[in-house]
């Protein structure tokens, strides 16, 4: 029998391996398995994706494979179909797309020691197991594995080191790290007899019944190691080790009310559980109770018998949304993120795997978690930009959800008060059937938004006289303030006014923010830090600090108003999900005054006494300037300001340099069908997404002397795919140096998914024919063109 095994290489192949007649477990689909690869035999994790009685190669040629150390699949056969699409879609390989969902904590190293066992040698020995042998002898009867590789070097390594094993000549001692998969031990009862001690008997009487029982539930019964390895030397119990799960670190938010749905709310609910079209979108004001129809949705769901993934774009949603979700189904639910240790996401895993419950949440990487009898799908906040995976391959979650309930045949909610401008455009091609709540909960009306145009007002520093007026009345009512601003830090630029020169980052080429509480000079493109510099290194004048950042306007807030209680709400405060989870709680209980945050404090909070937001900035709000810079800076005014005025009335202030900008007026305005419709005609007008298929290619040089090899091979390569693409220009990217790489990019357009499936498959080839030991990446569907 044969296995064939996708590794986490970038190359599009897989391997196959011959099965012994002695593993672990028996092979399946979508099992791992350990394997030797590559000259030196290096052990390495695979995931088996078929299997076959005979296969084209010589079997001799063919190794076998270590071991399967599972009894289950850690893959579904329709995750598998899944992720062969995400590697065709997203130009990566298999075993790549794989493992860069697959918990870290399921790859074995190659960390053991082996060790001869006592037992005298009574059986035949190969020449390459004499050899082993000789060499454990003479290095005191044990030695790591790899260092018994090195100085054996003998073909059929592995093999020779399993039929030791097998044969009771060596032992594996565990060593280091194998996996991260949390265990448990269990005694279980292999036979009765008369014993003579108390404890003994007590023991076995009570495992006369159960059989088996977790070792630390015996200790805390009395029974303690001593008594369990007195039977087990008389062969009447065993000690064995099972797989198991953990339970979810409790957190500070905690909510208990029942909430009747309105009309509105009511018919989007039923409509999904009616399911006579597949992919829907939950689209309404903020404030309008998207996610009680959803949490209500998943609960039938449940009641069914089916299974439910809720995906969220950031990790300070988690804590929030799992305090409503634990407020329906308990705290038994699967929680996955990034600030998870290894050992909590691979409990996450087997919780999917096992079936062991029924609601999991996450951020982007959950999408592929295998969850049995997987029924439903909810993307919260879809247009996220959090939900595309900046590493390779370089997936959007949200599209991946979409093909997911599409393979399984399952319904998918998509749930936004300002959907993306694609999901917008499916919409109206009847793609995907939009459920509207158009009216709020409470039936407090949306805040009302007042724009200060930053030129003509009265300032004090970066706050308009209007704003700090109305941010005055509004504390001294009890009330709560948001200021926003889409910045850490507390100076964005340091430059001299004498010469010009501005403080960039050596690796990148962009200015250094100034982080006040860490006394440093931080690097936001690759986190490089610096000591502050306060004279220009060029002609040694003073240097100027300009700009702003969430540090510094907290510190101007403090020191306008020391009584204000102040707190400040982004990536520098919030390190973790229970941080920022015990701050969301303090401000719902209304112990600060006045929030200033970045985009994490923007969405899906609610805050009962926040009636007045402050947007610092809006002109600032679409970073890079591409052609989603309207829709960023559109999102992020309504999601903002719709924080404001939740449970009472409030209002907004939107201070910006050119207040005429469409993004910012069709958004205080509330006029969302107009922006999308002119941010539409603009798209098509030139070519870009949603009515084409974006790819964006980059290369990372080294030298800027290598540009003139890479130009001349682009053009060849555009020729190559010009079917296939309408391929633009090579050109320095906007941000021309990031990390001590010189960065060109180009935006590749196919006009739909079959030419654009068919252009990858070629455009993978030729480049790795053309640009070889040259850094180079191919995205697709990107969000950002920095």
């Amino acid at each position: 029998m044969f296995v064939e095994v996708a590794l986490d290489l970038p190359i599009d192949q897989t391997f196959y391996y011959r099965v012994p007649k002695v593993v672990s477990y028996l092979p399946e689909v979508g099992k791992r398995v350990i394997v030797p690869f590559g000259k030196n035999d290096l052990l390495k994790t695979g995931i088996i994706l078929s299997i076959k009685d005979s296969i084209d190669y010589s079997p001799e040629k063919v190794k076998e494979i270590f071991d399967i150390p599972d009894n289950f699949p850690l893959f579904a056969e329709k995750t598998l179909e899944l992720t062969k699409w995400i590697s065709n879609y997203y130009c990566a390989s298999i075993g790549e797309t794989l493992f860069a969902f697959l918990p870290s904590g399921f790859v074995v190293s190659e960390s053991f020691y082996i060790k001869l066992s006592n037992r005298e040698i009574s059986v035949n020995l190969t020449e390459s197991e004499e050899k082993i042998v000789e060499i454990l002898k003479s290095a005191s009867g044990r030695l790591k594995l790899s260092s018994l590789r090195r100085k054996v070097k003998v073909s059929s390594f592995y093999q020779a080191i399993k039929n030791l094993i097998y044969k009771g000549i060596i032992v594996r001692e565990e060593f280091i790290k194998t996996d991260l998969i949390p265990k448990e031990e269990f005694v279980v009862l292999k036979r009765l007899e008369k014993v003579r001690g108390k404890k003994e008997k007590e023991l076995l009487q009570y495992l006369e019944t159960l059989k088996k029982a977790k070792l630390s539930d015996l200790k805390r019964y009395g029974f303690t190691r001593q008594t369990v390895n007195k039977l087990v030397s008389k062969g009447l119990v065993e000690i064995i080790e099972e797989k198991t799960t953990i339970a979810n670190k409790p957190q500070e938010l905690i909510e208990k009310k029942e909430i009747e749905l309105t009309p509105s709310q009511k018919r989007a609910f039923e409509e999904i559980l009616e399911a006579k079209t597949k992919k829907f979108l939950l689209y309404g004001v903020t404030g309008s109770g998207k996610m009680e129809v959803y949490l209500k949705t998943a609960f039938e769901f449940v009641k069914r018998g089916r299974s439910v993934l809720i995906l969220v774009p950031e990790l300070l949603l988690t804590p929030e949304l799992r305090a409503r979700v634990e407020s329906y189904f308990g705290s038994n639910i699967g929680i996955y993120h990034g600030k998870l240790s290894q050992k909590e996401k691979v409990s996450t895993w087997l919780k999917a795997v096992k079936g062991e419950t029924k609601v999991f949440i996450g951020t982007r990487g959950a999408v592929m978690l295998p969850i049995k009898d997987l029924g439903l799908i909810i993307v919260d906040e879809e247009q996220d930009s959090s939900y595309k995976e900046q590493q390779k391959p370089y997936y959007h979650a949200r599209e991946v959800a979409i093909k997911r309930s599409e393979l399984d045949n399952f319904p998918i909610v998509l749930v936004s008060a300002t959907p993306s401008v694609e999901t917008y455009y499916r919409v109206k091609k009847k793609e995907i059937r939009k459920l509207e709540l158009k009216e709020r909960v409470s039936n407090v009306p949306l805040p009302y938004i007042k724009v200060v145009n930053l030129q003509k007002s009265k300032r004090f520093s970066i706050f308009s006289e209007e704003l700090l007026k109305t941010l005055e009345n509004t504390v001294k009512k009890g009330e709560q303030v948001f200021l926003f601003i889409n910045r850490r830090g507390f100076f964005s630029t340091s430059f001299c006014l004498s010469c010009g020169f501005i403080v960039e980052c050596e690796d990148c080429c962009v200015p250094l923010t100034y982080h006040k509480q860490e006394k440093q000079l931080i690097c936001h493109m690759c986190g490089k830090r610096y000591k502050p510099i306060y004279r220009c290194p060029k002609c040694n004048a003073r240097l100027e600090f300009k700009g702003y950042g969430t540090e510094r306007v907290e510190e101007e807030l403090r020191i306008l108003y020391p009584n204000f209680k102040i707190v400040r709400l982004d990536q520098d405060t919030i390190k973790n999900p229970s941080t920022g989870a015990r701050i969301i709680k303090d401000i719902k209980e209304g112990k600060y005054d006045v929030i200033v945050g970045t985009q994490i404090a923007s969405k899906g909070h609610n805050f009962p006494k926040l009636t007045l937001v402050g947007v610092l900035m809006a002109d600032l709000l679409g970073g890079a300037p591409d052609y989603m810079a309207s829709e960023r800076i559109f999102q992020t005014i309504v999601h903002t300001t719709g924080r404001a005025g939740r449970f009472k009335p409030g209002a907004a202030i939107v201070q910006t340099f050119n207040p005429e900008l469409p993004a910012i007026k069709w958004a205080v305005e509330y006029k969302f069908n107009s922006f999308y419709e002119e941010e539409l005609v603009a798209r098509k007008l030139l070519n870009y997404p949603p009515f084409t298929k974006g790819v964006l290619v980059e290369f990372q040089l080294e030298k800027i002397s290598s540009f003139q090899k890479i130009e001349k091979e682009f053009g060849k390569l555009k020729e190559t795919l010009s079917s296939f693409f309408s391929i633009p220009d090579i050109s320095p990217a906007p941000l021309p140096k990031v990390s001590g790489k010189y960065r060109f990019i180009s935006f590749f357009r196919a006009v739909d998914e079959r030419k654009l499936l068919s252009g990858i498959k070629i455009l993978k080839k030729e480049f790795l024919n053309r640009f070889k030991g040259i850094r180079y990446k191919i995205e697709v569907d990107p969000v950002r063109i920095v």
